[in-house]
């Protein structure tokens, strides 16, 4: 099960300038062909040429992401992943080396799913391509587990202050995060999450003091593994456990 996308071919030319590629290599990107670089939707043809496209294909629980344009000269790729094709919500799965040209997803279910690929720049900007879908496992030939299986994230708290505390699986992580909202949902973008902590420690807990202590607040933590996978856990909304407080 495959899908294509056309990647817009100017943004790439000039992303590719960003990331310190020479005049020759960004001027060969700016010149394919105008309709491709014109069309930025999902398609279902074969014709096309696999230098101008990003594709997926998946097989039960594992999910390939391909694409042919060379970013080594970037800092950084991320591989995003989401149940709809809305940046709301939208889950970074694994943070990978620049020179890489696929990466292997392992789902946690046979819905269907969408990716992105944001790669990062030098200067710390970023450019996003895709979505793109990966089809539902309507065979349910794959074996899944759950994504934060072995995880613990609990928030207790008062009026005006939560304490986070979190248990992760024995591993190697290069960081940690715990990030906070006065909603459940998140995006990537605008109204973004409040960053709490940054850590490599695989458990512990953390006081944050809230700005607003007539508020709901929610939690999550995503912890980046060496080999750059990330394994997240949230929303765990924040609720009193003191004498005569109330459920927020």
């Amino acid at each position: 099960m495959k899908t294509k996308i056309i990647l817009p071919l100017l943004a790439l030319a000039l992303l590719l300038a960003a990331c310190g590629k020479n005049e020759r290599s960004v001027r060969k990107v700016a010149t394919k062909d105008k309709t491709v670089a014109a069309s930025t939707k999902i398609l279902n043809e074969t014709d096309l040429s696999p230098d101008d496209v990003l594709s997926v294909t998946r097989r039960g629980e594992k999910v390939t992401l391909r694409w042919d344009a060379d970013f080594s000269d970037c800092k950084e790729i991320s591989i995003l992943r989401n149940s709809v094709d809305k940046a709301k919500n939208r889950q970074t799965v694994a943070h990978i080396p620049a020179s890489s040209t696929e990466y292997v997803d392992t789902v946690p279910n046979t819905r269907v799913y969408w990716y992105w690929i944001s790669v990062s720049t030098n200067d710390n900007k970023s450019k996003r391509f895709g979505p793109v879908r990966a089809r539902a496992d309507a065979g349910k030939t794959g074996e899944y587990t759950g994504a934060s299986k072995g995880m613990s994230l609990i928030a207790q708290r008062t009026a005006s202050s939560v304490v986070v505390a979190w248990d992760l699986p024995k591993d190697e992580y290069r960081e940690i995060t715990i990030w906070r909202r006065n909603k459940p949902e998140h995006t990537q973008g605008r109204n973004q999450r409040t960053l709490v902590l940054k850590t490599t420690e695989r458990s512990g807990d953390v006081m944050d003091t809230l700005p607003d202590a007539n508020a709901s607040y929610w939690y999550w933590i995503e912890a980046i593994k060496a080999d750059g996978t990330v394994r997240s856990k949230g929303p765990a909304k924040a609720t009193f456990t003191i004498k005569g407080g109330k459920s927020k």
